[in-house]
């Protein structure tokens, strides 16, 4: 049974009032229900103190406006979540979102941040093709990317390992959602086709150096499975070739998984990279939540802010 410490319990949900993170808005409450996990919801509004269009005092004024916006639409979310039972805070943050969120963690704690794949027409660039990303490759938390058809508790989670340090942290806190949601639970280890010579992956199934290399994996995924200390009979191991990305899509639909669970840096990962891209693969061609986890001694390239954003109730 994975330990308690490995549970979410200081989550930042991002939004840009979009209906996608509402649906991580949405993802939040029922973490939070199940965990008892702190929630604080998070909008970012461009900082206007270097614009070049108006003197100071209008800056102020209208940088001053922008925030009581932001502050007033997030009171409205909370309240139209009818969560009584919880105590939802907010902060509106200045800046570039990445960043600003980055930032946010580093001052709050924050374990899990949540966000939606997609924003308002304007915004749709960040949040598809960039704040999304960058926040998988710099953010010191772990970062679950919501889509919309699969909010709330998950049937199925699918868990990715190449058997790194990451992935047994990703597959710990995979199996802990799992067991909150009363999921079926999937372990997934890809014998990646660059790991291997080229002429070594096109041997046939029955070669018998091709069946040394199957057995190899097959113990390693053995004793991984052993150190997770869990039950067996109540997950489904699965061990294939290829390239990792396709085959975590390929599993991931055949088993309908609602959640995939991915480290963003494995056995050649540099701090601030990630492992052939494979998270971002992942969440490019995947319709389902994507969870990545980053190592412990995860060191993000952005410095933390000298004077950090305070969360502020939502009551």
């Amino acid at each position: 049974m994975p330990s308690a410490d490995n549970g979410f319990k200081n989550i930042l949900v991002a939004t840009d009032f979009s209906e996608f993170s509402s649906a991580a808005l949405g993802q939040a409450v029922w973490l939070s229900r199940q965990t008892g996990a702190r929630v604080t919801l998070a909008n970012a509004i461009a900082d206007l103190s270097m614009s070049v269009y108006w003197g100071p005092d209008e800056r102020e004024l209208n940088q001053r406006e922008l925030c009581q916006r932001s502050e007033t639409s997030m009171r409205r979310l909370i309240v139209d979540l009818q969560a009584t039972d919880l105590d939802v805070k907010f902060s509106t943050l200045i800046g570039e979102p990445f960043v600003e969120i980055t930032h946010a963690v580093q001052a709050e704690g924050y374990d899990l941040v949540l966000a939606g794949t997609r924003g308002l027409a304007k915004w749709e660039h960040f949040w598809l093709g960039s704040t999304v990303k960058r926040l998988i490759r710099k953010c010191p938390a772990s970062v679950w990317i919501v889509k919309a058809k699969h909010v709330g508790q998950p049937k199925v989670v699918l868990a990715a390992t190449d058997f790194s340090e990451v992935s047994l942290k990703a597959v710990t806190q995979g199996l802990r959602l799992a067991q909150e949601a009363g999921a079926a639970f999937h372990l997934l280890h890809v014998i990646d086709s660059k790991d291997v010579p080229d002429v070594i992956s096109k041997i046939p199934k029955g070669d018998s150096l091709r069946q040394e290399i199957d057995q190899e994996a097959a113990r390693r995924l053995d004793a991984f499975l052993d150190s997770l200390h869990v039950d067996r009979t109540k997950m489904h191991s699965h061990l294939s070739w290829g390239t990792p990305w396709q085959e975590i899509r390929r599993i991931s639909q055949h088993q309908a998984a609602d959640l995939i669970v991915i480290g963003t840096v494995g056995r050649s990962g540099i701090k601030g990279m990630l492992l052939g891209n494979t998270a971002e693969k992942i969440l490019d061609t995947c319709d389902c939540g994507i969870l990545t986890v980053k190592p412990d001694d995860f060191v993000s390239p952005i410095e933390p802010a000298s004077i950090p954003m305070r969360p502020r109730s939502g009551e």
